[in-house]
């Protein structure tokens, strides 16, 4: 640990190392940027290994609304829940990726072919437990009727929103309804106001990884962001260690080995990224979030640790961008069921 003696915060302002910069550009811009080094949690995970329906739970779900402004909802077939109303929705299978683990529960659930176009929202449950929520086009296939029924569900319709808000449906649990604002939010933006498009990469990880983009701003000219230079210039990350949901908790630890003088509250803004490898034979089954999330203090804050610097961005297109991302409605909520959620 250094000394308590302050001095004048490393700031790149050159960028030498020449990657920041256009990292942050392709993060922006919904392309892949490997994680070379996992700066805080490896020494806390013991011999956890993530492993689809075993030891992490990831669920999609899908939120569509027609042209008329009603939304698709499943009756229910299940013992527990029989004939109440909810989203298609379920657990993704081993070696299947996200998107066509969704759009295999609306065919299933819903008898109708769907196509992605973006994630609503990412949920961050209790203990390893994570739930995706799309939205997107139908394509094709047949609404399912009761004379259609399975194991799967009863039916499907779409409804209009009165029922739902006078409460006449009966639904299943109220968790679904958050995601039928945010869906009809989404739905009622043009495409200049929305967030842009967001859709799982396919890159393999073998742990589930946090790496949240500490941005510092200062002005709409001046914006700072945190590298760690360990084996080159990259954003810092870490493993998720906690079953205990908070999608902060990467982001204290590295503040706190970067040995930051100052007491800092984040802010998490939402998800930039999201990368998820699983194909046929694929023995990985980790996942990692971009996140962005945003530190304010009076000045720039001292870092005691030399690894860690802060790079001031210079590129003014990267630095609109970040501006936008930065305001409320024009990033994918990253909702930390726990209460410290990006909610737009």
């Amino acid at each position: 640990m250094a000394n308590n003696i302050q001095t004048a915060p490393e700031i790149d302002t050159a960028n030498p190392d020449g990657n920041a910069e256009e990292d942050l550009k392709k993060i922006l811009e919904g392309q892949h940027v490997p994680v070379t080094d996992i700066t805080v949690g490896l020494d806390r995970i013991g011999n956890f290994v993530p492993k689809t329906k075993k030891t992490v739970y990831y669920i999609v779900g899908a939120v569509i609304i027609n042209d008329a402004g009603q939304v698709l909802m499943i009756q229910e077939a299940k013992y527990s829940c029989y004939g109440q109303w909810y989203l298609p929705c379920g657990r993704v299978e081993k070696e299947e990726s996200l998107v066509e683990a969704c759009k295999r529960e609306v065919e299933e659930e819903a008898g109708l072919t769907f196509e992605p176009t973006t994630l609503l929202c990412v949920e961050y449950g209790s203990g390893y437990w994570y739930r995706l929520i799309f939205t997107g086009h139908v394509t094709g296939g047949k609404l399912k009727t009761l004379e259609r029924k399975d194991k799967e569900s009863l039916q499907a319709e779409w409804i209009d929103p009165v029922h739902l808000h006078n409460k006449t449906l009966p639904i299943r649990a109220k968790d679904i309804m958050p995601l039928i604002r945010l869906a009809y939010k989404h739905w009622e933006k043009t495409a200049a106001q929305r967030p842009k498009p967001l859709l799982p990469l396919s890159y393999k990880h073998k742990h589930i990884i946090n790496r949240p983009l500490l941005i510092q701003k200062f002005s709409d000219n001046e914006i700072y962001v945190l590298v760690n230079s360990k084996g080159g210039s990259q954003f810092p990350c870490g493993v998720d260690f906690s079953r205990t949901p908070s999608a902060l908790l990467t982001t204290i630890f590295i503040l706190k080995e970067a040995d930051c003088r100052l007491k800092l509250k984040p802010k998490l803004c939402g998800l930039l990224n999201l990368e998820h490898g699983a194909e046929p034979g694929c023995r990985e089954d980790g996942i990692c979030f971009t996140l962005l999330v945003s530190v304010e203090a009076s000045e720039l804050p001292v870092l005691g640790n030399p690894v860690y610097k802060w790079v001031k961005l210079k590129d003014q297109n990267l630095i609109q961008n970040i501006c936008a991302s930065l305001d409320e409605g024009k990033i994918v909520p990253f909702i930390d069921l726990s209460g410290g959620s990006s909610k737009n």
